[in-house]
C-alpha cells in the first residue's frame, strides 16, 4: 500500500473517476452532514469573568466585595479559576483567594494582557451568534440535557478551553494569534498550535469541549483503536451537527493542503490500518499517534507529508457513512451509542 502524492491523486481521477463513482457510495458527499431544523433559537451570552475580574482594579477600597460578588456569580469556576488555572495558594479561612488576587490585580504583565484581550475582544456578539445557532441544535437534538454557560477568562497562555460542571470556558488569550505569536513561541507553543490560537477556532472549540466533556468517557473500559476511532469521529460530527457552516479544514484543524490530503488518500489510510491490524489494538500506547495532534501523523508507514490525526480523520468519515446509510439514527442517538463494532458493520465504510 502507498500513500498518494497530489500528481497521483489527479491522474487516478482522470482515468478512473467513472469507475470509483460505480464502484463506492461512501465515496459522494461525505462532506455534507444532515441539517438540523430548530424549532426556537436560544440566545448564547458569553460572561466576561475576565472584564469583571480586572475591572476591580479600579475600586481598590472594595475588593474583597467585588471577589465575594464575583464568587456568588460564579460558582466553582471563581475558585477553580483561581485554585486550578492560576495556582494560587489557598490559604485557611480565606475562599475568595484575598491576598493572592489583589496580587494578580497589581501585577503588571497580567494588567497589559487584559488590556490586549479587551481591545482585541471588545465584545464577542460574532462568536454568541455562532454559540446561539449552535447550542439551540443541541437544544432540540438533546431536550434533556441542561444547557452550557459560556464564560471568558484570562490565564496568561495557561488553557484554550476548560470544563467545569455545565460552564464552558475560554481562555481568550489563546485566540490572539495576530497580537501574541511572538508570546506563543517564546512559551514554545509549537508552530502547528499556533496557527490555531486565533479567534476562527473560538466557536468550534468551545463545541469541541463540551462533547468531549459529555461523551469522553465512552472509551474508559473499551480502549480498543476502533472504540477511539469512533468516538473521535462521533465528536467531530457532533460538532458539525451543531456548527453546520464550518469546512472541514477547520473542523480537524487541517490546512488546506492537509485537508486535501486526507481526502485524496482515504483509501490508502483505511488499508493502511487494515494491514497494520490496528483497528482492535488495544493497547493505547501502540496507536495514539493516528490521533495526536501534530504537524503530520507520526506513525510507522505514514508519510510525512501526511495530515494529523488520520485516526480522527477516518473516524469522521466512518460515522458518516454509518449516518448516511441509516437516516432514522438521531444525533443523539448516535451520540448515546457505545457499540463501536455495529457501527463499523452497519456503515458499510469501504473507501475505495
Amino acid at each position: 500500500m502507498r500513500f498518494k502524492n497530489k500528481h497521483v491523486a489527479v491522474f487516478k481521477y482522470v482515468f478512473f473517476s467513472t469507475l470509483v463513482i460505480i464502484l463506492s457510495c461512501n465515496g459522494c458527499d461525505k462532506g455534507s452532514q444532515r441539517e438540523i431544523k430548530v424549532a426556537q433559537e436560544v440566545p448564547v451570552h458569553i460572561f466576561r469573568f475576565d472584564r469583571e475580574l480586572f475591572s476591580l482594579v479600579n475600586k481598590p477600597d472594595s475588593i474583597e466585595l467585588g471577589l465575594a460578588q464575583l464568587k456568588r456569580k460564579y460558582g466553582q469556576f471563581y475558585h477553580s479559576y483561581a485554585e486550578d488555572v492560576l495556582n494560587m495558594p489557598l490559604q485557611q479561612n480565606d475562599s475568595l483567594f484575598v491576598k493572592p488576587m489583589k496580587m494578580l490585580l497589581g501585577y503588571k504583565p497580567m494588567l497589559q494582557l487584559q488590556q490586549a484581550v479587551d481591545s482585541a475582544f471588545p465584545d464577542l456578539t460574532d462568536v454568541e451568534t455562532v454559540l446561539s445557532k449552535a447550542i439551540s441544535i443541541y437544544k432540540q437534538s438533546f431536550p434533556e440535557a441542561k444547557l452550557p454557560t459560556f464564560v471568558a477568562f484570562t490565564s496568561e497562555f495557561g488553557y484554550a478551553n476548560i470544563v467545569f460542571d455545565s460552564a464552558i470556558c475560554i481562555g481568550l488569550d489563546m485566540y490572539m494569534n495576530n497580537r501574541f505569536i511572538d508570546y506563543y513561541r517564546a512559551y514554545e507553543f509549537p508552530e502547528f498550535m499556533i496557527r490555531k490560537l486565533n479567534k476562527s477556532y473560538m466557536a468550534v472549540n468551545a463545541i469541541k469541549a463540551l462533547g468531549i466533556s459529555k461523551y469522553e468517557h465512552q472509551t474508559n473500559k473499551d480502549k480498543r483503536f476502533l472504540a477511539t476511532m469512533v468516538l473521535e469521529g462521533k465528536i467531530r460530527y457532533f460538532i458539525k451537527a451543531l456548527i453546520p457552516d464550518i469546512h472541514d479544514s477547520l473542523l480537524m484543524g487541517y490546512t488546506t493542503a492537509q485537508w486535501e490530503w486526507s481526502k485524496q488518500n482515504e483509501a490508502q489510510i483505511w488499508t493502511h490500518l487494515i494491514e497494520q491490524q490496528l483497528l482492535y489494538q488495544s493497547e493505547p500506547s501502540q496507536f495514539m499517534r493516528y490521533f495526536n495532534d501534530g504537524p503530520f501523523t507520526s506513525a510507522q508507514g505514514v508519510p510525512p507529508e501526511s495530515a494529523p490525526m488520520i485516526g480522527t480523520w477516518m473516524g469522521l468519515q466512518m460515522v458518516r457513512a454509518y449516518m448516511q446509510e441509516n437516516p432514522d439514527v438521531s444525533l443523539k442517538q448516535l451520540m448515546d451509542d457505545m457499540n463501536p463494532d455495529m457501527i463499523l458493520k452497519r456503515s458499510k465504510y469501504r473507501p475505495q
